[in-house]
């Protein structure tokens, strides 16, 4: 149980599943991985992996002892002309990350636990005929004194 600022230990999460996302070799036709909230779908290089932040509560425990649930979705894009291509594509995809985010259920040390806790399988992106989604959601269990 380490004591260092939660925003480092934040950023260090999310950098750390960036990182192993765009160096894992069963992920290399993957053609971006992206940070946020948003993402222009027009200048999407697909295949790509966007990391969607997700809102969490600190559960406390004791007196000085914080869990912080750090909450990211994964979502694999795919852009294509055949919709069951795609939708497959996206869906292996995603349940590569999938493997590949539980091989270390400690992000390197960073954390206590990497939870898996919802798989979205293939879905057309909104009234688009051309971008499908599939997403992995993971929890990275953070414990720490406050």
């Amino acid at each position: 149980m380490r004591n260092i600022p939660l925003k480092e230990s934040y950023k260090n999460v999310r950098d750390k599943v960036k990182e192993t996302l765009k160096e894992h070799p069963d992920l290399q036709e993957i053609n971006s991985v992206v940070y946020g909230e948003r993402q222009r779908i027009g200048t999407l290089k697909s295949p790509s992996i966007w990391i969607v932040p997700e809102p969490y509560q600190p559960e406390l425990r004791g007196g000085k002892t914080a869990i912080n649930d750090i909450t990211f979705d994964i979502v694999v894009l795919v852009k294509g002309n055949q919709p069951e291509k795609e939708l497959q594509q996206a869906e292996d995809l995603a349940m590569t990350v999938y493997d590949i985010m539980v091989e270390d259920r400690t992000l390197g040390g960073l954390v206590v636990d990497v939870r898996p806790t919802r798989v979205d399988p293939a879905y057309e992106a909104g009234q688009s005929t051309q971008l499908y989604w599939s997403a992995v959601q993971f929890v990275f269990r953070l414990q720490r004194r406050e």
